[in-house]
C-alpha cells in the first residue's frame, strides 16, 4: 500500500504523532512487559514500531481493514501479529494460545483508545484480567481523572472504584490535542495500571458489587438512604435495615465513601436485583 491509510472518523482514529511521547510509552512498556503486548488499536503503526524496536513482540487488534492490510506489510518481517477484529469482541486469552510460539501468561495492554470505546475497554480488563500483567492507556482526561479520582471529589464514582479494585491505575502524563494527526478537540492523560495480584473483591461478589455502585450513585444528589430506597426491591425497610447492618450513615453521599466501604456493602447486599 504505498499510501498511508487515512483517519477514519467512525472509528475514533486519531493518530499519535509526537516522536517523544512514542518513545517514552516504549520505553515505559518495555519496564513493565514479559516480552509480549496487546496493543489496541494501533494505527499507522508509529508507537508499534518503537515496540518491536525496544524487543517487544507484539499483538494488534485493528477493527480498521486499511490499516490491518498496510500493518500487515509494513511489519511482515518482525515480531508482529495483527487481529482484524473489533476488540470488545475479542478474548485476550485466545489471543494468548492462537499464536504459534511460545509466549508469557498475560500481555502487557497498550494503546491509544478511541474514546467512544473507553468505558468498555476498562471493563473488559477487569473481566479478563487473568490475561492481563498491566496496561499503559491513553484516555480522554476526564475518563483518567475518573479512573484515578478519590473519595470526594466530583470525578470520585463506580468507574474508578470498580477497576481501581483490580489495579492500581495512576495518571502519567497529559497530551495536548497537536500531539494526535488529527488533532482531537480535547486534552489525552496517558495513565499506567499494575494488576493487584491480591483484589479486594473475590470473584464470587463482583456482580452485587457492580449492583451495588450502580444503586449508590443513582443520583450523585442524592443521599444514600434516598438513592438504597429508591434501588432496593424492598424500598425504605430495605434501605434502613441494610444501612443500620452495614453501620452506615443514610445522610452521607455515596461519593464520600471509601471504596473498603462499598466493598463491605455489598457483602450484605440482598440476593434480590434492584427494580
Amino acid at each position: 500500500m504505498d499510501r498511508l491509510p487515512r483517519a477514519r472518523k467512525r472509528f475514533g482514529q486519531n493518530f499519535l504523532a509526537s516522536a517523544g511521547t512514542i518513545e517514552k510509552i516504549s520505553r515505559k512498556a518495555g519496564e513493565l512487559a514479559d516480552g509480549d503486548v496487546l496493543e489496541i488499536g494501533p494505527g499507522r503503526g508509529a508507537l508499534t514500531a518503537a515496540l518491536i524496536e525496544s524487543g517487544l513482540r507484539v499483538t494488534a487488534v485493528e477493527i480498521d481493514r486499511d490499516l490491518v492490510v498496510y500493518l500487515r506489510d509494513r511489519f511482515r518481517e518482525s515480531s508482529f501479529s495483527i487481529e482484524e477484529a473489533d476488540i470488545l469482541k475479542v478474548r485476550f486469552a485466545d489471543l494468548l494460545g492462537g499464536l504459534d510460539i511460545p509466549r508469557a501468561d498475560r500481555f502487557l495492554v497498550v494503546g491509544n483508545l478511541p474514546y467512544n470505546i473507553s468505558k468498555p475497554v476498562v471493563r473488559k480488563l477487569v473481566d479478563e484480567r487473568e490475561t492481563v500483567s498491566g496496561a499503559v492507556l491513553m484516555f480522554q482526561k476526564e475518563v483518567a481523572k475518573r479512573l484515578t479520582a478519590s473519595p470526594g471529589s466530583r470525578d470520585y464514582g463506580p468507574l474508578g472504584i470498580f477497576a481501581g479494585l483490580f489495579y492500581r491505575i495512576q495518571a502519567w502524563f497529559d497530551l495536548a490535542p497537536g500531539n494526535f494527526r488529527p488533532a482531537p478537540k480535547v486534552t489525552s492523560t496517558v495513565t499506567l495500571w499494575e494488576r493487584r495480584d491480591d483484589p479486594f473483591l473475590d470473584p464470587a461478589s463482583e456482580q452485587r458489587f457492580r449492583t451495588c455502585l450502580e444503586v449508590c450513585f443513582r443520583n450523585r444528589r442524592q443521599t444514600l438512604f434516598n438513592n438504597l430506597r429508591h434501588g432496593l426491591a424492598g424500598g425504605e425497610p430495605a434501605a434502613r435495615e441494610l444501612l443500620e447492618e452495614a453501620d452506615l450513615d443514610g445522610r452521607a453521599r455515596a461519593e464520600s465513601l471509601e471504596p473498603a466501604t462499598f466493598h463491605s456493602l455489598a457483602r450484605l447486599w440482598p440476593e434480590a436485583l434492584p427494580e
